[in-house]
């Protein structure tokens, strides 16, 4: 199990809370008696004041008076180590329009835990990815990039013709090509996670055995 590091707020945290991208995917959770839990995504903050949280039409809050519950919320940044964050909060104010908002209390402090022994190293590799399914027959392959890599696995960014939005969590093989294009390594691993942003999606890949060497894959 990774350690969870707690981590007070101060002056000196703007530079890191700053790089928490406008868009990034919160799970909601309010402390009342229903353990209701919502998707939104934050889409500002005022440092040390409020954040605000945006959430799609048919995924709001119905009941109102909620001002003033408590709320915590929990979001990923698939940075080289990959983090999972965890906040407790109150929430400040409701809006129904021009969009669905939630404002909330700015966190006094938030839980970070790794969500991966090995930390991935920046990459930049030419590959492929074909999905697997029953039997083991592939699919069809996806051009991208490796971005980064770790002996236990890597993220996949599709070609930026690729049209999809998410992937399902199946079972994967990832062709690493070497630089005049020929096959260099073919590794099967599964998709644990996939990421939308600026118009690119990317996943996260598990690889299914390790592979030590990958440690200085650069």
């Amino acid at each position: 199990m990774q350690k969870v590091v707690v981590q007070t707020f101060s002056e000196q945290d703007k530079d890191w809370f700053s790089q928490v991208a406008v868009g990034t995917r919160l799970e909601v959770q309010f402390l009342d008696h229903f353990d209701s839990r919502f998707h939104s995504e934050m889409v500002g903050y005022r440092f040390g004041r409020y954040v605000i949280i945006r959430f799609e039409d048919g995924n709001f809050p119905q009941h109102e008076g909620v001002a003033g519950m408590v709320a915590i919320c929990r979001f990923l940044i698939e940075d080289s180590l990959g983090e999972c964050f965890a906040f407790k909060t109150e929430i400040v104010n409701m809006m129904r329009r021009p969009d669905r908002l939630l404002f909330l209390d700015f966190p006094k402090e938030i839980h970070r835990r790794a969500l991966r022994e090995k930390k991935r190293q920046l990459a930049h590799v030419r590959a492929t990815i074909r999905m697997l399914g029953e039997n083991g027959l592939r699919g069809q392959p996806f051009d991208g990039i490796v971005q980064d890599i770790s002996p236990g696995g890597c993220r996949f960014q599709f070609d930026e013709s690729h049209t999809g939005r998410k992937v399902n969590l199946l079972p994967v093989i990832i062709t690493l090509l070497s630089k005049d294009g020929s096959v260099d390594r073919e590794v099967p691993g599964k998709v644990r996670n996939s990421r939308y942003q600026d118009n690119l999606l990317s996943i996260g890949i598990q690889f299914d055995e390790l592979n030590p060497d990958f440690e200085q894959t650069a």
